[in-house]
């Protein structure tokens, strides 16, 4: 049976979705099966970032509606790592009974399932948080990204999401713009936000060009590490902090 996580932020523009792309293909190097499941509707990115776009047939919403069967909907990138793609338009009056229902067509095949979330704590998020173990909230290093992840995960907690259920992904962490006084840095971040710090991605440019050009980051990279290293503590291997 799947752990099902649920990646989702205050604020656009922090890498959410370049979060899960890499979470889901370092677990897949574990020799562990994970599915993707591209939550945003209107910004559909996941199927362009692991370089399948030009595959997708169906979407989520198929399966729910009926319209194909639950294997015909994913996509493979490779035999450990697939992606269930986001409809362009969400499906009306969706329900958190739809989505768990979905979720029950996979969750017995896959050793984890992430969703990625669109921004914010609107009615969709919810659902999914809603259906989920846990909660990744992903945060910049910057007072508006760290105030977000608050209000984010205060929202899921007055939905009824466990606080020990809440984890905190400190993303682009720019170790010089720290030092200079320009970003917060870790303990302040998390000061700021009251959610357990699950892992610190580094800023690298080399991410960035990858996340844009459908490529794989280096394996000796720091992100690459830094990545691999989260991965091992959601298999729950004891890893200090990599920066």
């Amino acid at each position: 049976m799947a752990k099902i996580f649920t990646v989702a932020s205050g604020k656009g523009g922090v890498g959410k979705s370049t979060f899960c792309t890499n979470i889901a293909i370092s677990l897949g190097e574990s020799g562990k099966n994970v599915l993707l499941i591209d939550g945003d509707a209107e910004l559909r990115s996941l199927d362009l970032l692991l370089g399948v776009d030009e595959m997708v047939l169906y979407d989520w919403s198929d399966v729910i509606k009926n319209r194909c069967d639950s294997d015909k909907a994913r996509l493979f990138y490779n035999e450990n790592v697939q992606l269930l793609p986001a409809p362009i338009e969400y499906p009306e009056n969706l329900t958190y009974e739809d989505f768990k229902s979905l979720l029950s067509h996979y969750s017995e095949n896959y050793d984890y399932i992430f969703i990625d979330a669109p921004a914010g704590v609107g009615e969709l998020p919810q659902i999914y948080a809603k259906c989920s173990d846990t909660c990744i909230i992903v945060a910049t290093a910057d007072e508006i990204s760290a105030r977000s992840a608050l209000i984010t995960g205060n929202k899921l907690i007055k939905l009824g999401i466990k606080e020990e259920n809440l984890r905190l992904i400190i993303n682009r962490f720019d170790k010089k713009a720290v030092k200079q006084g320009k970003l917060l840095n870790i303990d302040e971040i998390i000061d700021k936000t009251y959610i357990r710090l699950l892992g610190i991605i580094p800023e690298e440019k080399n991410l960035m060009y990858a996340s844009v050009s459908e490529k794989r980051i280096s394996q000796y990279s720091d992100a690459k590490i830094a990545f691999s290293n989260v991965a091992g503590r959601i298999l729950g291997k004891e890893i200090e902090l990599y920066l």
